[in-house]
């Protein structure tokens, strides 16, 4: 997963040049991120639960949301005391803090109650694959991405752009999704093994890696 980067310097910098005490450069707070409370005590997979508090910023921008270790949950919004977010199927019990400017915020348990074992989650499996690889500046990420395919959503993701559409992933059937056999090279219509572009376009997408996004295919393909 992308490591967080250290925006503290540029805060306190900010707040020495402005002398202001609600945010510093780049809209990042002064003051460390606090969790006040969550909108439930448990919730269950696919549910939007509510993250409250303080000092989030108005905008995620390079700010973080974990879930235990998972820092690309799909998040729905985003303001300085609230944060709206998607449940993954990540473990029965969940730990959820915010990280804001390199300054974490305290830990709050969460508990999930459809969790099941084995199942990959799109959020904290699928999505970290797809950023480091794929959903990266003049591949398959807005706002022009590559032949209309924007990997950096869940509906992009499904929605396949113009060259594969709707065969891009098949629910249940990996070896019949598009996006498969465009890791494997063995994509329909002679297209070449994807990724054309960043840091696997000589080694390719890793077999693991693949194999990953094939079980999450063959369990639904679920927004999880």
């Amino acid at each position: 997963m992308t490591a967080p980067r250290p925006f503290l310097m540029a805060a306190l910098a900010g707040f020495l040049f402005l002398g202001c005490k609600d945010a510093g450069t780049n809209g990042v707070p002064d003051d460390p991120p606090v969790i006040s409370g969550l909108s439930a005590t448990t919730v269950a997979v696919g549910d939007t639960f509510t993250v409250s508090g303080s000092n989030f910023g108005a905008i995620q921008g390079e700010s973080l949301l974990f879930l235990n270790e998972c820092s690309t949950p799909v998040v729905a919004s985003w303001s300085d005391g609230q944060i709206r977010v998607l449940t993954p199927n990540i473990g029965a019990t969940i730990s959820v803090r915010v990280q804001v400017g390199g300054r974490e915020s305290n830990s709050v348990g969460l508990g999930i109650s459809n969790y099941v074992t084995g199942d990959v989650s799109y959020a904290c499996d699928i999505r970290p694959i797809l950023n480091f690889g794929c959903a990266i500046s003049g591949c398959h990420v807005g706002p022009s991405p590559q032949s209309q395919f924007d990997q950096s959503t869940y509906s992009g993701l499904r929605a396949g752009g113009v060259k594969f559409g709707a065969n891009v992933i098949k629910p249940a059937d990996s070896s019949g999704s598009e996006i498969i056999r465009a890791m494997r090279g063995t994509a329909s219509g002679g297209l070449a093994r994807m990724p054309l572009g960043g840091p696997w376009v000589n080694s390719g997408v890793p077999d693991s890696l693949i194999n990953r996004v094939a079980l999450w295919i063959q369990q639904g393909a679920k927004l999880n």
